[in-house]
């Protein structure tokens, strides 16, 4: 089969995996600190309040959905986290995340229904995911599962069958990082930008560039305090802004640019990234009153992928995955369903 530009290609088995794939992720969720956590970034390093601009100048071919009115803002919830579904120090290796949720939406909802006025950007350090497909995922969660040998014979069966992915998960779990607001940040998985429909649009990925003014110097992890990065980004927003600039990189080759396979990276010196928008962060004490009731606010939040405009929708099997799992963890969290 050739692939398609901005098409997607489900497995025929898609729906049993993702089905085993939610009963495995709802199983794990067990209370930590007083409640049910997340089932993936379940510890939160920051949630703060920012403001997502439109820039001036956005190219026609990306003038839907949030990017549809230049010089637009949006007002924004921003929550930083360690993607590990359980609490750990920050010193761990694990993949760091940030989901930003756009307020005060305009548009017809991804799932019709839902009621949301808002958009979502889920996006880690990292530009792929250590696992390519629904298939690959449920079959690695599943032997992790094993009684007693579980993470080891996983690992061994990464290392036999998927090398190339052990070494995106060694890369991901060996970076020690100083402060959230200094990182780059990528989509990892594909996205619909265009119509509300399925032709005249294309599939992007999403990344974030931080403006960095000073840098955070990095310590011995080991000798740091459990949680680190959220005094490192408390710090810093006491006395100066984050900026980070949102781009968006179109799929332009189908081989290269897989839509299905979320382990291969899209060169960015073949389809350039454009900058779209920008994310400001302004000063602010997160260690207030104030900041300690959004924290708590943060905590009852449903951030998704498919908290989405159409036009934003998501894109391939892991995305088509995603959603069925964070709908389970979310109804499970009892959450406040917010946007």
């Amino acid at each position: 089969m050739n692939p398609e530009l901005n098409c997607e290609y489900p497995d025929p088995d898609e729906a049993k995996l993702i089905e085993e794939m939610v009963a495995l992720v709802v199983g794990r969720m067990k209370p930590q600190r007083g409640r049910i956590r997340r089932a993936v970034h379940a510890k939160a390093t920051g949630c703060v309040r920012g403001v997502f601009t439109i820039r001036e100048h956005v190219p026609d071919t990306f003038r839907h959905g949030v990017f549809r009115q230049p010089k637009r803002s949006f007002p924004a919830i921003v929550r930083f986290s360690n993607s590990s579904e359980m609490i750990a120090p920050d010193g761990n290796g694990d993949a760091r995340g940030m989901a930003i949720k756009l307020l005060d939406v305009d548009g017809t909802p991804a799932i019709l229904g839902t009621g949301r006025r808002c958009q979502d950007f889920l996006t880690v350090n990292h530009p792929v995911f250590p696992f390519a497909t629904p298939a690959e995922y449920v079959k690695f969660f599943g032997i992790r599962e094993t009684p007693l040998l579980g993470a080891p014979l996983a690992g061994a069966w990464l290392a036999l069958f998927h090398y190339q992915h052990l070494k995106i998960a060694a890369e991901i779990l060996g970076a020690i990082v100083a402060n959230p607001l200094e990182l780059m940040y990528w989509s990892g998985s594909p996205y619909w930008l265009g119509p509300a429909g399925a032709t005249g649009g294309q599939a992007v990925k999403y990344s974030l560039v931080p403006s960095v003014a000073e840098v955070t110097p990095l310590g011995d992890s080991g000798s740091m305090p459990d949680d680190y990065l959220s005094h490192a980004l408390a710090h810093q927003l006491r006395s100066r802004e984050a900026i980070f600039e949102f781009r968006v990189q179109p799929q332009t080759d189908p081989v290269a640019m897989p839509v299905e396979d979320t382990s291969v990276n899209w060169d960015e010196e073949v389809s350039k990234p454009v900058p779209v928008a920008t994310l400001t962060i302004g000063m602010q004490d997160v260690t207030s009153a104030e900041g300690q009731a959004l924290a708590e606010e943060c905590e009852e939040m449903a951030f998704s992928p498919w908290n989405a405009l159409a036009e934003h929708r998501p894109m391939g099997g892991i995305n088509r995955l995603r959603r069925a799992v964070y709908l389970a963890s979310q109804a499970k969290r009892a959450a406040k369903s917010w946007g």
